[in-house]
């Protein structure tokens, strides 16, 4: 082979990197513990503070990140903003990982 990389080779390689990039966000502990929650019911910021006990920027800031990458979306209803998990591939992990009993 000449070294050029076919459809399948480039298919491959995608999604062996947008598995990479998946993982290291999901590497953080606490965006893991976020996502758990957001597995069994989509909560508001409030919800997951007192859940985790963590600060309102911390858990913002987590959010923003997993907003970033497509892994949650948040629906607003009045003021109150409520997250979801949008990434199918996040509840097999958190299984996996014995973060969750929902499949």
């Amino acid at each position: 082979m000449d070294g050029a990389l076919t459809n399948k080779d480039a298919d491959t390689s995608n999604r062996a990197e947008d598995g990479a990039r998946f993982l290291k966000v999901l590497g953080n502990p606490w965006r893991l513990r976020i996502l758990a929650l957001l597995v069994e019911q989509p909560k508001q910021v409030g919800e997951l503070e007192e859940a985790l006990g963590l600060g309102q920027a911390y858990v913002s800031q987590q959010l923003a990140r997993l907003r970033a990458e497509g892994i949650v979306a948040g629906v607003r209803n009045g003021r109150a903003v409520h997250y979801r998990v949008v990434d199918d591939r996040v509840a097999p992990v958190l299984m996996a990982l014995g973060h969750t009993q929902t499949a």
